[in-house]
């Protein structure tokens, strides 16, 4: 039997409007979600691009906590199921397989120009976020683009050279993915030319971090280097961390810190995405 039991906290808030997209991507047809106010007409809005983790997750219509939130503060959200996520066969896995900040990069592009072009997003207001692999993704993306006006990196991976060790299971996920090893030059330069800390002279984009303290997938001294180095250059980024969290805080952390982490998401998106200062 079907309940409604413990779902009664969403009435008191409007849920998205969900569009199924086809998208003529670089390597034939590929699915996206947009997420939009459900009242917000067809008129081009300010859009987040929402990268999934694993890279080997996928979206589904049935969306999220941060959908909601941005969706009922006017933005679309854009969660496209780019090269490497499930669902889709094993060859659209296998495409990503040592190709990170490559193909994957292409596809996400490739579904931000598509809702340009539908009219749904503004291009003078786009942000992108995204956890864990999303969090790579997103890192790789500001340093190599400058098309997104904000951008909120959650325990993502900006230096693969180190994170091949600190990760818990970097060697066994490295090979897994075929990014390859440090234990020769020729291995740690090609580790090193798909991490995003290798971009970081090109970012500019306002970034803000997000890191779990306890987080062992996706440990924070990695990302703490980027953050360094964007500080040294002058940039506009900030680190938070949160003590005694994990890796899926957003899901699993203690409820006033999960709260701090929506407030923050959305007030940086609303000062660098809307020009909105809080």
């Amino acid at each position: 039997a079907l309940t409604r039991n413990g779902a009664g906290w969403q009435s008191r808030f409007p849920l998205p409007r969900w569009d199924e997209l086809w998208i003529d991507g670089p390597d034939g047809r590929m699915q996206a979600w947009l997420a939009s106010p459900a009242a917000g007409g067809d008129e081009p809005l300010p859009t987040v691009l929402h990268i999934h983790g694993g890279p080997t997750g996928g979206w589904a219509p049935g969306g999220t906590m941060d959908s909601t939130m941005l969706t009922g503060h006017g933005y679309r959200v854009l969660m496209p199921n780019i090269r490497g996520s499930n669902t889709f066969g094993s060859d659209w896995i296998r495409a990503l397989d040592g190709r990170w900040g490559d193909i994957d990069a292409a596809d996400a592009l490739a579904a931000v120009d598509h809702v340009i072009a539908l009219g749904l997003a503004d291009p003078q207001r786009l942000g992108v976020m995204g956890l864990s692999y999303g969090g790579y993704l997103t890192q790789w993306l500001v340093g190599v683009t400058d098309r997104f006006a904000g951008a909120v990196a959650e325990n993502g991976v900006a230096n693969q050279v180190s994170a091949w060790g600190n990760s818990y299971f970097g060697v066994h996920f490295n090979r897994r993915a075929r990014l390859g090893d440090p234990l020769s030059r020729e291995g740690m330069e090609r580790l090193w030319s798909t991490s995003p800390i290798s971009n970081v002279s090109s970012i500019t984009t306002p970034l803000l971090m997000l890191q779990a303290e306890e987080d062992r997938i996706c440990p924070m001294p990695d990302n703490e280097q980027l953050f360094t180095a964007l500080r040294v250059l002058g940039r506009e980024v900030e680190l938070i961390t949160y003590p005694e969290e994990h890796h899926d805080m957003k899901s699993t952390g203690r409820p006033d810190r999960r709260i701090d982490r929506m407030k923050r998401i959305l007030a940086w998106f609303d000062r660098w995405v809307r020009g909105i200062e809080s």
